[in-house]
């Protein structure tokens, strides 16, 4: 298993921000698809995230698998055990251990006598380097935090390997023990520590506390009870907050100032604070013991959340009461009294703790941190701030300072800042969405206002299309009409010139017979003037057939008239002088050529007149169907 596996997002995520909340980092939570994803590369592994989480989305993982499958494949393992583990199961944890040992673990170690090392190992080292200002490092979290984000504050942890470490270290080099070592954990970030390069693989399997009852179930209550090498001495203690600071005090006195931090939010914003005191080169306290949990390792981040009770330190601090009152067989020498005993001054006990492990070497649980890991948060300049905070509609100080931590922030500003190193977006912030809303209201209320007045505007101009297409109608049904009454004046006027037509081809007739007539005049002159009455006659029908033709009709008229005064210029020039008979003949002859072209051009407004009537009637067609397009308009209009 990877480090950077250790704490996860599963798909139970909805979004809610309360592991970023919890997050003591601006930059460990990544929130830009709906669900908050864990940056391991910026994590420190505090598990507050964990407990946080009430929708069970954020999950650990740690070696017990692992654990159980070395062990089935004969794989020799020894095993260390936080103290915490007999406060939490005091009924169970006997039979647990018989469990392990039937399993195969091959030896059991507690953990306790690896913090009585490091206690040694801080006052030892406290003291011949005159060390003010320390930091406690038994919490992987805590070194992680300085290391990532505080490495200026690395020369002040002090360089002392934990509890863990130190049983571990102790077993490899001080009793030969080649086994690998599983610690039984009731911290998810141990496994951090556990792979930490600088600690070089002494310890290889963090089984938490947990996964382990989870994985065993029920299946070690029929175990027999064990409960060889098991020790509790000082170090029982240091699961407890203050533990470590108990034991300063006792071996250096109370004048020494050991300052107490503990909790997921204080432990951090404390750091940071400090950090400031030392670059002030304010006055600091002897040491500082913090710890991650707020109630010590006792109520570690891989502890069953129902066992979190006042039982559990109860429990602890009866052992502790019970040990002190006992004389101790410390394992490089015996001692007739505790060194740790209360009866004594406390720079006897420091002088007897020293001798107790005068045979161990401080080398050998000293170690080195890493100053390789610092993670780059950067910081906005004020004009990047402000420009984040306009585009999230935070336009004035009001807003920009409402800080309702909805998005998982302290501050809007905060929100800004982990915006602008990319783990999350605007669209996360309430208030922006809320302004969003507010604005996509105000124009769709715009929208409305405008479609309104389109709509309006669009009827106006509907209603003047539809009077324009009455109008339209009207006009048609104007023009058909006057049409169809040209196409009947036409078809009338094509009559008439038929008739005058009709009237000439008589006419012709009658000056035909006039010029047979005057050429036998002298032997009938009767019939000469009953042909020039007759004469008369056309010419007085042809007349009012002229007047009848209008204006068309006027020329020929004056050729009636002509005919006319023929006519009766016959009649006189019969009576008066048959000698003019002869001049007549050729005047005759002239009128009936007038007459042929006069047929001629009457025949011609005659096809021309039919032709108007014809395409007048296909243009009263063509406006009836207009009329009818018109009509359909104007409803398809009123159905708009």
């Amino acid at each position: 298993m990877s480090v950077k596996d250790l704490v996860y997002t599963n798909e139970n995520c909805t979004g809610c921000n309360k592991c970023v909340r919890a997050c003591p980092t601006l930059v460990s939570n990544v929130a830009l698809d709906g669900k908050v994803q864990v940056n391991n590369d910026n994590c420190v592994v505090c598990g507050d995230c964990v407990q946080a989480c009430t929708h069970d989305a954020r999950e650990f993982q740690d070696d017990t698998k692992q654990f159980f499958t070395d062990l089935e494949s004969g794989r020799k393992i020894s095993v260390i055990v936080a103290p915490a583990f007999l406060a939490n199961y005091p009924k169970e944890y006997k039979r647990v251990l018989g469990y392990l040992k039937a399993k195969g673990v091959n030896h059991i170690y507690s953990v306790s006598f690896g913090a009585d090392i490091t206690t040694w190992g801080y006052l030892k080292y406290i003291t011949e380097h005159h060390l003010i200002g320390g930091i406690s490092q038994p919490c992987p979290a805590i070194v992680d935090y300085i290391e990532k984000y505080i490495p200026e504050l690395i020369p002040k942890l002090v360089p002392v390997q934990s509890p863990m470490m130190c049983m571990a270290i102790f077993i490899k080099k001080y009793l030969n023990i080649s086994d690998d070592l599983a610690f039984i954990s009731p911290c998810i970030a141990k496994k951090m520590e556990i792979e930490d390069a600088n600690n070089h693989g002494y310890v290889k399997y963090n089984v938490t506390f947990a996964k382990l009852m989870k994985q065993i179930g029920t299946s070690y209550t029929s175990s027999p009870e064990y409960t060889d090498e098991l020790e509790y001495g000082l170090g029982a203690l240091y699961p407890m907050p203050g533990g470590l600071k108990e034991n300063i005090e006792h071996f250096l006195g109370k004048s020494k100032i050991v300052l107490q931090v503990e909790g997921e939010k204080e432990a951090y914003e404390y750091l940071q604070e400090y950090q400031k005191r030392v670059e002030n080169k304010a006055e600091l306290p002897f040491m500082v013991d913090i710890l991650n949990c707020a109630k010590g390792c006792i109520y570690g981040t891989a502890t069953e959340p129902k066992r979190n009770t006042d039982d559990v330190r109860l429990t602890l601090l009866k052992l502790r009461a019970a040990e002190k009152s006992d004389v101790h067989n410390v394992r490089l020498k015996k001692v007739e009294k505790s060194p740790w005993s209360e009866r004594i001054a406390p720079s006897k006990r420091l002088k007897n703790l020293m001798e107790a492990f005068e045979k161990l070497q401080l080398s050998d649980f000293v170690r080195a941190y890493d100053t390789n890991k610092a993670v780059t948060v950067k910081m906005p300049t004020q004009k990047e701030l402000d420009e984040i905070l306009q585009d999230m509609y935070k336009d004035t100080p009001q807003k920009q300072n409402i800080n309702c931590s909805a998005c998982g922030y302290q501050t809007c500003k905060d929100m800004a800042a982990a915006i602008y190193n990319g783990v999350n977006v605007k669209e996360n912030c309430i208030y922006y969405i809320k302004d969003v809303a507010e604005r996509k209201t105000l124009q769709v209320e715009r929208a409305n206002e405008t479609q309104k007045q389109e709509h309006a505007l669009r009827t106006d101009k509907i209603e003047s299309i539809k009077g324009q297409f009455e109008i339209l109608t009207s006009a048609v049904a104007e023009l058909n009409d006057a049409n169809e009454a040209s196409a009947n004046e036409a078809t009338d006027l094509a009559n008439q010139l038929q008739d005058i037509a009709n009237s000439c081809h008589e006419l012709e007739e009658s000056l035909n017979s006039i010029i047979q007539f005057i050429e036998i005049y002298k032997n009938t002159s009767e019939n000469i003037v009953g042909i020039a009455n007759k004469t008369n006659l056309l010419s007085l029908n042809a007349s009012i057939e002229a007047a009848r033709a209008g204006e068309q009709g006027r020329g020929f008229a004056v050729v009636a008239e002509e005919i006319r005064n023929l006519s009766l210029s016959i009649k006189t020039l019969i009576a008066s002088n048959n000698k003019q008979a002869e001049e007549t003949i050729p005047k005759v002859d002239g009128s009936i050529q007038s007459i042929k072209q006069l047929i001629e051009h009457v025949n011609y407004m005659s096809g021309r007149v039919a032709t108007i009537a014809a395409n007048t009637e296909e243009i009263s067609a063509q406006n009836t169907n207009m009329q009818a397009m018109a009509d359909e308009m104007k409803d398809k209009v009123e159905d708009i």
